[in-house]
């Protein structure tokens, strides 16, 4: 398990998070999506011939995020192959929906981006896989959304 620390870096974390990292284990795949509904992405790992394993991410930082569901009407209905670009202060974040992730896995297709302690986005921008462009300004952090495509923008609940 490794902790990015925000200036391109990572470090190894696996003998601070607990006993589910203590004992080696031959991984097959891994899926990614917000298991418990909390505003973080949790964790699948599949092992070779053995059980799965959920590590759930309970962050107690305060930190605070954003979920983005498409639903493509001139694309494709999941929106797979849309980028969303994400403005907040003077950074940014891209994510990319998409479809598999790891052998034989499939992560959600909500989009998920942490937020620090910023309790909004900017700017939201969505470019649709048929090539139309999206833009949606000063949301809340703290809540999950739906975008339909040339639809608008719906906030759907709060975690």
């Amino acid at each position: 398990m490794f902790l990015n620390d925000g200036q391109g870096k990572f470090r190894d974390i696996a003998s601070e998070v607990g006993g589910g990292f203590a004992q080696p284990k031959v991984g097959r795949g891994l899926a990614y999506g917000d298991f418990d509904r909390d505003g973080d992405l949790d964790l699948l790992v599949t092992t070779n011939n053995g059980p799965a394993y959920l590590y759930r991410n309970d962050q107690l930082a305060g930190n605070k995020g954003v979920r983005i569901r498409l639903i493509g009407t001139k694309s494709n209905r999941d929106a797979i192959g849309a980028r969303v670009r994400v403005f907040h202060g003077d950074t940014s974040q891209t994510r990319l929906v998409k479809g598999g992730s790891s052998y034989l896995s499939q992560s959600e297709l909500p989009l998920t981006f942490g937020l620090g302690k910023r309790d909004k986005i900017d700017r939201l921008v969505i470019d649709w896989p048929n090539g139309g462009t999206e833009e949606h300004k000063n949301l809340p952090a703290g809540h999950a959304y739906e975008c339909i495509e040339s639809k608008g923008i719906t906030k759907l609940s709060g975690f």
